[in-house]
């Protein structure tokens, strides 16, 4: 019989040994991409909350106001849940040329002034731009309580200036803004602000008195538009002062002043650093736009350093993204355009220049021509286009890949960073979890977004695309399993993800003071102390380690503790550098195992990860990277350079972590399948010998039983996977049974487990003498495990609980055995002719009744013990 069972288990092992290596990937291109969503990577502007979607109204709102038809058509489209829902309009404040200029020829954009000059005498006219007005407060009504209107200005009143021109200076890179009239302008922008809050009830939450200031795009006579140049420093400081004095007159404190809408990003840093103290304590949140520049990274310190908040508060433009993408080509580059902003700079917004660019009509506006319908297979400015002839909006894939984000991530939810051109939010209220996805390539995509670090998630996620051939269609639920989704992004689409059921991770407590550690590292660049190894341990991300090929810094933390979470954060601007770049701890300084590998690009800012590998009972951490030229898509040095901006752990003194209030419990006995090539160094008892960086390799359909020889109550299952391995424990379950033939499963492993002890959730009612770990049969659902078939691996197992008194179970008869005696004895017991010798060992089932149920258990029990003499 023995014999038997061995030449099975043989042929057994042979047939995993085949269909394994069968499943073995080809190539590590062929694999899926891994993104990590995680509740803990939160934006760092504004704590992650996510204030909305916008657009100026300028200049298409005095365009289609004329129209009440249009108008509403409009505010619905683009401002009402069942179109885009967009919540924030910002309005233009127009200076109003010189009645008798006539260079502006775009029918939108000869903005109406709210004042009318007459020999030095100057007078306000409300009627003037009835236009945006009537679009705006349809736009209000469509959008509701989250709506925001900030207002903005291009240039001053012609008056005002010293060309008399409201499109610029003669010289477009000097001060259009006459010396003598700043305060007259600032008293503009404030009183027209003042009505609209206080006659027509428009409540204005911030404004600025400058668009893209510090350019040479402003010059006198222009056929396009109104603008005005500001010089950095005292000139933008004056205005600022002055506008902050005009609001206050007239009693508009809580109106935010925002700065300064430049054109570039880089721009935006340098004015936001020229201007005085005084100027920057008036100023509520900077304001960018994103036409130029690419120090998203460094803006987004400079915000954080100024405990400011951050808007992109414009972009647009007329290019395309993918290759022969055809109409998608244009929304793919918008989708892109998006990501990037977001995730680079963390803003707490997104505003569009204007949704609507083009227009048609045969009759135009004030004798000037439309542009008429743009060409969709190109790139052009805008989402939609205004058809005057046929009185409807004409919407384009822009406006299709916009919603996309703006109709599913809002007002609220708490903005996450995320890689691999995704962006995510997560709506903690009501337990949603939205990732919106852009694939420009020209084939199919695969990525498994590891949601890991979410204590719950829910199965499946609801799924929208925008393609070449769809428009927001529902394209059905995609399976969430083990922790994981794994999604096929098609080509050349925009693709949104909404999971319910979604609860965040633990809070991250007990930050290790790293103030007392013993820091160690490589060089720094040209050996400057500015950026060496201490910079990466002192609590701010804005300094950073400049190390070379091969470098690496380390921190002693002069005692082990357990780690919980590990926090880094690149060099802003550098990000790429991290990329595969290695996490490592010892307990010693001689013997070192990964924590963490970092896979993909990370984002700019903190990032925080619980899902950790390696053993975290550690003295030592550090950070490295590989040697040679870097193998990853994101790096083009010609070697692997060590850039890091911060390091922060998480966790206690070892032993001083308490993870459940129970007794450790003995088992005397451990049993289980076969090990891989039936190993002795592997087998089942290596999950139960107190050893972590031991295992079993258990095969598929494997196990490994305790035996506690006795019945306990159990509080808690403590469990660590195989380490590297993790992944093979999602779906993995542990059952009890009284009697070693009855189980009763009591906890899956539902998502990837960290290399240390893992505690169930306490155990409530749970009687138990035989505890058995097991994995389910068949190939693995969750995408984080890439085996063809669930294979038991498991490092250690710990039982908690109450230990219980020595009961036989099924030794009905009290004779210290369990035989077919016993039978006998319940039989009788059942027809009433006899009593119980032993009834706290005859509820075999362990139901809390001794009846007819108990039978077949025990008939089960006779015979295993039978089997095994």
């Amino acid at each position: 019989m023995n014999l038997f069972r061995r030449i099975l288990s043989a042929a057994a092992a042979m047939t995993v040994f085949a269909t394994t290596f069968a499943a073995m990937p080809v190539s590590e291109a062929a694999a899926a991409t891994v993104v990590s969503v995680s509740p803990y990577d939160v934006y760092d502007i504004n704590g992650g909350r996510f204030e909305g979607w916008g657009t100026s109204l300028c200049w298409w709102a005095n365009r289609v106001g004329y129209s009440d038809s249009l108008a509403q058509q409009s505010a619905d489209a683009f401002f009402s849940p069942e179109g885009l829902g967009l919540n924030i309009a910002r309005f233009n404040i127009g200076g109003g040329d010189d009645p008798s200029h006539t260079h502006i020829t775009r029918t939108d954009s000869n903005m109406p002034g709210y004042t009318k000059y007459n020999n030095g005498s100057v007078t306000y006219d409300w009627s003037a731009d009835h236009n945006q007005r009537n679009v705006l407060e349809r736009c209000i009504k469509a959008a509701g309580d989250d709506m925001i209107v900030e207002m903005f200005s291009n240039s001053p009143p012609y008056y005002m200036t010293n060309s008399g021109c409201s499109t610029g200076a003669k010289n477009s890179g000097q001060n259009n803004l006459r010396d003598d009239k700043y305060t007259d302008f600032a008293e503009y922008l404030a009183e027209v602000t003042a009505h609209y809050e206080n006659d027509w009830g428009i409540h204005v939450q911030s404004i600025t008195p400058m668009n893209e200031p510090y350019t040479n795009y402003w010059g006198a006579f222009s056929a396009k538009q109104e603008g005005c140049h500001f010089d950095q420093g005292a000139s933008m400081d004056k205005i600022y002062q002055e506008l902050a004095k005009s609001l206050k007159k007239r009693g508009l404190n809580d109106i935010i002043i925002s700065a300064c809408d430049e054109s570039i990003i880089d721009t935006q840093i340098t004015s936001w650093n020229k201007m005085s103290d005084t100027t920057k304590a008036l100023i509520g949140r900077i304001d960018t736009h994103t036409y130029g520049g690419s120090q998203r990274g460094q803006l987004k310190d400079t915000a954080i350093k100024a405990g400011r908040n951050l808007w992109m508060s414009e972009v647009d433009g007329g290019s395309t993204a993918g290759t022969n993408a055809g109409e998608m080509g244009a929304g793919l580059w918008l989708a892109d355009r998006i990501t990037t902003d977001l995730n680079g700079l963390n803003s707490s917004a997104w505003i569009l220049w204007q949704v609507i660019d083009n227009h048609i009509s045969k009759v135009g506006m004030n004798g000037n021509k439309d542009k008429g319908m743009v060409n969709t297979q190109g790139g052009y400015w805008g989402l939609a286009v205004a058809d005057h002839d046929n009185d409807k909006i004409i919407f384009t894939k822009k406006y299709y890949s916009m919603g996309q984000f703006s109709r599913y991530i809002r007002p609220g939810m708490t903005m996450l960073k995320c890689s691999n051109n995704c962006v995510a939010a997560f709506d903690q209220k009501n337990g949603k979890l939205v990732i919106v996805a852009t694939n420009d390539g020209s084939s199919d995509k695969q990525l498994v977004f590891d949601l890991s670090g979410f204590s719950a998630v829910g199965s499946s996620a609801e799924t929208i695309r925008t393609s070449n051939s769809e428009n927001w269609k529902n394209i059905g639920n995609t399976t969430v399993s083990g922790g994981a989704l794994q999604a096929t992004l098609a080509k050349q689409s925009v693709t949104t993800f909404i999971i319910d059921g979604v609860k965040g991770g633990a809070d991250l407590t007990d930050k290790i003071d790293l103030s007392s550690a013993k820091l160690s590292g490589s060089d720094s660049w040209n050996s400057d102390s500015s950026t060496n190894y201490t910079k990466a341990f002192d609590g701010s991300a804005g300094t950073y380690f400049d190390g070379v090929s091969d470098g690496w810094v380390q921190a002693d933390l002069g005692g082990l503790y357990d780690i919980t979470a590990l926090g880094y954060a690149p060099r802003s601007g550098y990000e790429y550098r991290m990329t595969d770049g290695k996490f490592r701890v010892s307990q010693d300084g001689q013997t070192w195992s990964d924590l963490y590998v970092v896979k993909d690009k990370p984002t700019s800012g903190m990032h925080y990860v619980t899902s950790l590998s390696g053993d975290t009972t550690i003295r030592y951490i550090r950070y490295e990277v590989p040697s040679g030229k870097p193998a990853n898509e994101y790096n083009s040095d010609s070697s692997y350079c060590a850039n890091i901006a911060e390091i922060a752990l998480f966790g206690v003194p070892h032993g001083q972590g308490s993870s459940t209030r129970y007794d450790k419990l003995t088992a005397k006995n451990v049993t289980g399948t076969l090990s891989w090539h039936e190993s002795t160094a592997t087998s089942a008892d290596k999950a139960y010998d107190g050893d972590m960086n031991t295992y079993f390799d258990g095969l598929q359909q494997g196990y490994v039983t305790l035996d506690l020889e006795k019945v306990c109550d159990i509080g808690n299952i403590a469990y660590c996977p195989r380490n590297g391995y993790e992944a093979r424990m999602i779906g993995g379950f542990f059952s009890t049974s009284v009697d070693g033939v009855n189980w009763t499963k009591v906890y899956t492993v539902e998502t990837k487990p960290t290399f240390r002890m893992n505690f169930t959730p306490e155990l409530e009612g749970v009687k138990a003498r035989y505890i058995r770990y097991e994995v389910p049969e068949g190939a693995p659902t969750s995408p984080l495990n890439t085996d063809s078939e669930y294979l038991c691996n498991i490092a250690e197992i710990a039982i908690y609980g109450v230990e219980g008194a020595d009961i036989l179970t099924g030794d009905v008869n009290n004779d210290g055995f369990v035989t077919a005696a016993d039978l006998v004895s319940l039989q009788r017991y059942l027809l009433k002719k006899d009593a119980l010798a032993a009834p706290e060992k005859s509820d075999i089932n362990g139901d809390g009744e001794i009846d007819v149920f108990d039978m077949i258990p025990l008939r089960k029990l006779v015979l295993s013990k039978q089997q095994t003499i």
